[in-house]
């Protein structure tokens, strides 16, 4: 699961006496059917989209399952071309495979229609990063929604009382995770198996000015600079709180808000937990920092979008829902609500009232700005689950790092 959020009464109410297209719509005959993944996020967006109904008389019917099972739903009924869905949330993950598939229905006409649109919806305020990533064959295909990224959290106080400024570096971050495990604490990792553990390797390969790839294109693991990374993984699980080379992103993040870890990575979707009041022991004692690098300050762009499937029955229609949760009033008020929700409209990047409650928001659009993604291929997958395997080894274990890169390298080059 990527993130969770509550959205309050207040967004509701704001969003309800919005229009659509201009104008209040009405089409009884119309019912739209959304496809995402279950949770908290989910249930808050289905009052959202109950006062879309209530507005534009558009019934919208959702279909919330668990994330494990939620691309096998999606691809099933796209490729039979059962037309059950009118949209889609999508992680960039999955996109290079819907659009090659063409599941997708470009979108360049809809958004010059301010039919669809609404008037003043401003496609120009959208990041080109965000637009980037789901753009295929000069065309976009898919609405960015919202984005996240992993940071370097830590206890200010902590950090000052042990002499030690905001780590920049690797020396610096090993330096700090070292003194507190030695004094009986530690940096909190999410090194368990799975996409965390990978996540942060893409970005620290990232800071370090290199990626999966070659210069040509071609899977090159055993790389100096790949393998210089994952060695450098190795050393600070050696300074992981207990037990957390087995955690994930939920894991770290509760591990500091309840003030056990001085510090850890985690990633900004889980934020606003930490700055709760009522529910954090270290809420306004944090400092939030890009992951230490050795060239960049970086970022991964882990993204979720509103897609337009190619068999449903109500394109137009499912566009302009799409729209609706990506104008920039919805968009500020979920934001308002949920600070660690980040979006891609450059004018909310720093908004006063949006940033006053997220003391993380500068420092996540400054890595964002020179953001990755994890590889997009369509056998990525199947790449990304090998190395958290051999990564798990690395860290747990004590494999050789060189040794498992290499490994990995031989059973998935032929792939790309």
């Amino acid at each position: 699961m990527r993130r969770t959020r509550n959205i309050g009464l207040a967004v509701l109410a704001s969003l309800a006496v919005g229009t659509v297209g201009g104008a209040v719509a009405r089409a009884a005959d119309v019912t739209l059917t959304v496809s995402r993944w279950a949770g908290p996020q989910a249930d808050a967006q289905k009052q959202l989209l109950d006062e879309y109904s209530k507005e534009t008389g558009v019934a919208v019917k959702l279909d919330a399952i668990d994330y494990g099972q939620l691309k096998q739903k999606q691809t099933l009924n796209m490729s039979t071309k059962t037309g059950e869905y009118d949209l889609i949330y999508l992680p960039e993950a999955w996109f290079g495979e819907y659009s090659k598939a063409g599941y997708l229905v470009p979108l360049d006409n809809y958004l010059k229609d301010t039919k669809l649109t609404g008037e003043g919806w401003d496609f120009a305020d959208f990041t080109k990063a965000g637009l980037a990533v789901y753009t295929a064959n000069g065309s976009l295909q898919a609405l960015p929604y919202f984005a996240q990224t992993p940071l370097l959290v830590y206890d200010k106080d902590a950090l000052k009382q042990a002499g030690f400024d905001e780590p920049k570096s690797w020396e610096d971050l090993l330096k700090a995770a070292k003194y507190f495990k030695e004094h009986g604490s530690g940096i909190a990792l999410p090194y368990r198996q799975g996409s965390a553990i990978t996540n942060v390797m893409a970005t620290l390969l990232a800071g370090d000015g290199a990626n999966f790839f070659n210069a040509s294109g071609k899977l090159d693991l055993t790389q100096p600079a790949v393998v210089e990374t994952v060695k450098f993984m190795q050393d600070l699980g050696r300074y992981g709180l207990n037990g957390s080379n087995g955690w994930h992103w939920d894991e770290v993040n509760k591990a500091l808000q309840f003030g056990q870890a001085p510090m850890g990575i985690t990633t900004s979707g889980l934020f606003t937990a930490l700055e709760n009041a009522d529910e954090s022991n270290v809420a306004g004692k944090l400092g939030y920092a890009a992951i230490p690098y050795n060239k960049q300050a970086a970022g991964l762009l882990q993204t979720w979008a509103w897609g337009v499937p190619s068999d449903s029955k109500n394109k137009e229609e499912a566009f302009k829902l799409a729209a609706w949760l990506d104008s920039k009033k919805a968009l500020k008020e979920i934001s308002k609500t949920d600070p660690s929700f980040i979006s891609f409209r450059s004018s909310l990047a720093s908004d006063p009232e949006i940033a006053k409650n997220a003391p993380w928001l500068a420092t996540a659009n400054k890595v964002l700005a020179n953001g990755v993604t994890l590889p997009l291929q369509p056998a990525a997958s199947q790449l990304l689950d090998a190395l958290a395997t051999g990564l798990s080894g690395v860290v747990t274990n004590g494999d050789d790092p060189a040794q498992m890169l290499k490994g990995v390298e031989t059973s998935q080059s032929a792939k790309f």
